[in-house]
């Protein structure tokens, strides 16, 4: 009998209110497209990281066009990897949120590669997909993606979500929300639909557009 893969990381995450805000707002913004993001980090990556939870701390919008792994979207990761090394961190992982006749199809083929070509510099890479179905009824909005073991491939966490004092589910371990305010999904999506906070949102792709 064929063994089965399984995901592993020896690292945990805290992310912050905003790094988990962010790529929410970037969903609304491109209702239609596809999104890809990247999230940073200023712990360090170190041998001694893995006793420590890896803050991640800021969450950056990059394409919502041009989502295949193109000039384009290599040209992108550039500019934030020069941006993280000028602010002293570094990408620790990736978000997407697919549009809907994609939904089910994981992070997709350029999300995958994406996390392949980080991987090479650091092994606790992950993505973090977002689920819009679950955003909606105000549940835990994220599916994480972990290394597979053995393997270059990256598949969903099977942990269950975790509960905060408040009852809130928030994020299969090894991720956690340690600042999450009461309700936070559901606060997130009643902003957007009443004051529309993610209309002023930009992406690299914007910047193409409207130099």
């Amino acid at each position: 009998m064929a063994a089965t893969s399984s995901t592993t990381t020896k690292y945990t995450y805290t992310l912050t209110p905003l790094s988990y805000t962010l790529p929410i707002l970037h969903a609304a913004r491109y209702p239609s497209s596809t999104v890809i993001g990247v999230f940073l980090s200023s712990s360090s990556l170190g041998s001694e990281s893995a006793e420590l939870p890896i803050a991640v701390d800021e969450a950056i919008p990059l394409i919502h066009q041009h989502t295949t792994l193109s000039p384009i979207t290599k040209a992108s990761l550039s500019l934030v990897e020069e941006y993280a090394k000028l602010n002293k961190k570094r990408i620790v992982g990736i978000y997407v949120a697919r549009a809907a006749e994609f939904a089910g199809a994981g992070l997709g083929r350029s999300g995958e590669r994406i996390l392949r070509a980080l991987r090479e510099s650091w092994d606790g890479v992950f993505g973090l997909l977002l689920d819009d179905e679950k955003l909606t009824a105000g549940e835990a909005a994220y599916i994480p993606y972990l290394p597979v073991a053995n393997s270059p491939d990256f598949k969903p966490s099977t942990s269950n979500p975790t509960l905060t004092d408040s009852g809130s589910n928030t994020l299969p371990g090894p991720f956690s929300l340690p600042e999450l305010p009461a309700n936070l999904p559901t606060r997130v999506i009643e902003v957007i639909r009443e004051q529309r906070i993610h209309s002023d949102l930009r992406d690299f792709d914007d910047h193409l557009d409207d130099p």
